[in-house]
């Protein structure tokens, strides 16, 4: 069947019909954007024996921790996939990177993958992801505003960002929850600190009007997926 785990920020652990996959691993920073981190991620670095591909949806270091993913690969042997931005950074060997970029549609350790556009002005290489196997399916959309081909996207799980800062807010945040086809919306990329503060009863009251069963998950959460 497989889970989703949410570790805090925008960062995920899911495993699909025996594929695990990690995406914007951000474990150890103390700090985002300059404000203290409030709340800590769910995992260390150290806690991950076995992963096979670590997606990042971009360069911004609450997405991509160098450190965090050059370790995680030296332990697991994982593929990571993502933008030439984010790839020329990392110090691990070329045979466990992928580069991609929007449009792309692949297979890869048995999981089909698409590259999505994420509109995210503050990146020079912003992508979202979605991942399927097993018939299931989700959607990362990285940092990104809402944008008109959400229409276009359809995954079981949509995981969006509503924090407010260069990304989405609540209230664009239901305008999207209109427009991707999914069943249910996990929001991400808030109340890690002050500035990307949120209150998620609103949120989901006003997700579950349009017939999506929103899901709020603390971090360190993990939930089967249906």
């Amino acid at each position: 069947m497989g889970f989703l785990r949410y570790l805090g920020h925008s960062g995920f652990e899911i495993e699909l019909d025996g594929t695990l996959v990690y995406i914007d691993l951000f474990l150890e920073n103390a700090m985002v954007g300059g404000m203290r981190r409030d709340i800590p991620a769910a995992i260390r670095a150290e806690d991950i024996d076995k992963a096979d591909l670590i997606l990042i949806t971009h360069e911004h270091r609450d997405h991509l921790e160098k450190g965090t993913v050059e370790k995680v690969v030296a332990r697991t042997g994982a593929l990571v996939i993502a933008p030439h931005c984010v790839l020329r950074e990392l110090e691990i060997p070329s045979e466990n990177k992928m580069e991609v970029i929007v449009g792309d549609e692949f297979v890869v350790k048995g999981v089909e993958i698409k590259v999505v556009k994420a509109v995210h002005p503050q990146s020079a290489c912003p992508v979202g992801y979605i991942v399927k196997k097993g018939g299931k399916s989700v959607y990362h959309a990285g940092d990104t505003y809402e944008f008109g081909e959400m229409f276009d996207i359809t995954a079981d799980y949509a995981l969006i960002p509503i924090g407010g800062t260069y990304t989405m807010d609540v209230y664009s945040a239901y305008k999207a929850a209109k427009e991707i086809n999914c069943r249910y919306i996990i929001p991400m990329h808030y109340n890690t600190s002050e500035r990307v503060r949120r209150n998620l009863s609103e949120f989901a009251r006003e997700v579950e009007s349009n017939r999506v069963k929103p899901i709020i998950m603390k971090v360190g959460d993990k939930i089967a997926m249906r």
